[in-house]
């Protein structure tokens, strides 16, 4: 049992080691083709603009749940509707671009509403394949941001 236990043990942590692996080249390998060409897009003239998301951190608040919020408050208010994978594709990108550091409880956040439009925009762009490819991670994100930041929009 104690042999079995060893290699159960081991495939866990192989499989673990593979899943980390695959999100770190799916993160740094996703073309940014669809924001820039999101951004082509655009109608001459003035871009609308979208306002900022402020939050203060709480307690074990990261920079991406906080950028998921944002995400998901800007499909809200825009009426926009994006996949899970699109959620974190957006927020993926959203943090790196941002350099979302680590957070200090009480710390104010404010996400770039800007960057946020242009994430969400992108992700409702992806193909199917590239929405595939990002699936693989929803199983481990938790999309109930009701407890992420105090919101200090309202």
């Amino acid at each position: 049992m104690y042999k079995t236990l060893k290699i159960s043990l081991t495939s866990l942590l192989i499989a673990a080691a593979a899943l980390t692996a695959l999100f770190v080249y799916q993160a740094v390998n996703t073309p940014i083709v669809s924001a820039q060409e999101s951004e082509a897009g655009e109608q001459a003239g003035q871009p609308e603009e979208t306002a900022n998301y402020t939050y203060t951190a709480q307690a074990g608040d990261t920079y991406t749940q906080v950028a998921r919020k944002a995400i998901q408050t800007y499909g809200i208010d825009n009426n926009v509707n994006l996949t899970q994978a699109g959620i974190v594709f957006a927020e993926t990108n959203l943090t790196q671009e941002a350099d979302g550091g680590e957070l200090e409880v009480g710390q104010e956040v404010a996400v770039d509403g800007e960057l946020v439009k242009k994430w969400a925009d992108a992700a409702g762009q992806l193909s199917e394949s590239e929405q595939a490819a990002w699936d693989v991670y929803v199983p481990f994100v938790n999309f109930n941001t009701d407890g992420v930041g105090e919101n200090k929009n309202s």
